[in-house]
């Protein structure tokens, strides 16, 4: 009788171990799916975002290299097209991110993204949020991310929620007829004046950030194969005068 229940005790206890380990195993493997389930999630918006990302640093370099009244110049026929389509690529841009951010947190995952790909995001949000130098496109972090969220929708197709940004003939109409939606890119503005005045320091800076991210997102250039990369070459600083030697 003693050996009868032991048998059974023993036997309960390999049972109950074996239900607790199947358990821990499942666990395991829903938390990988997860992880998999999340950054596939992510990895889907990496080339439109790489693509955001490229437009505005285009932009930059233009605006470094050839001046701000330069690009007005250019673009004078088109009414304030150079104002607002420079405020729509910092927003496109802000979009994807928060495109990025939001197909990770509703997939069944917890977020376990691309540690690379999220330091080249946060370094990019940090420049833009920086006061070091003038204040123009100075983007706190709240303001990137109201921005982002004003600009993302999802869409629906065949029953499935796919990630959206405006594109710019939406945002156009809201830019020029929405006041609230407008005062978002008050930062644009004050950059501008400030490059037409020869500061472009944050411009070089965000644009070496973009630049950065644009290399974790499209290594071997995939999805950016058509835009130029180069980096700004900051102008040399005047060297100070050499006084004579002795004679």
């Amino acid at each position: 009788m003693v050996l009868s229940v032991l048998s059974v005790a023993v036997a309960g206890w390999f049972s109950a171990r074996t239900v607790r380990l199947s358990h821990e195993l499942e666990a395991e493997r829903e938390r990988r799916q997860e992880q998999k389930s999340a950054i596939q999630a992510s990895s889907r918006v990496y080339e439109p975002l790489a693509q955001a990302a490229a437009e505005l640093q285009s932009r930059i370099y233009n605006i470094v290299s050839t001046g701000w009244v330069g690009i007005v110049e250019r673009y004078q026929s088109h009414g304030d097209y150079a104002e607002t389509s420079t405020a729509f690529l910092f927003a496109h841009y802000f979009g994807w991110v928060e495109a990025r951010r939001q197909a990770v947190l509703t997939s069944s995952g917890a977020g376990d993204r691309d540690a690379a790909v999220v330091r080249a995001i946060d370094h990019v949000r940090q420049v833009m949020r920086k006061t070091d130098h003038e204040e123009g496109f100075l983007f706190y972090q709240v303001e990137q991310r109201a921005i982002g969220e004003l600009m993302f929708s999802w869409d629906s197709v065949d029953g499935a929620r796919l990630p959206h940004v405006d594109g710019y003939a939406a945002f156009s109409r809201r830019y020029h007829d929405d006041l609230e939606f407008r005062r978002w890119f008050h930062p644009i503005d004050r950059g501008l004046e400030l490059v037409a005045a020869g500061q472009h320091q944050r411009l070089i800076e965000i644009h070496g950030a973009l630049l950065d991210l644009i290399t974790v997102l499209d290594p071997t250039r995939k999805y950016t194969i058509r835009y130029d990369l180069r980096p700004i070459e900051e102008p040399a600083l005047p060297q100070a005068p050499v006084a004579p030697a002795p004679s």
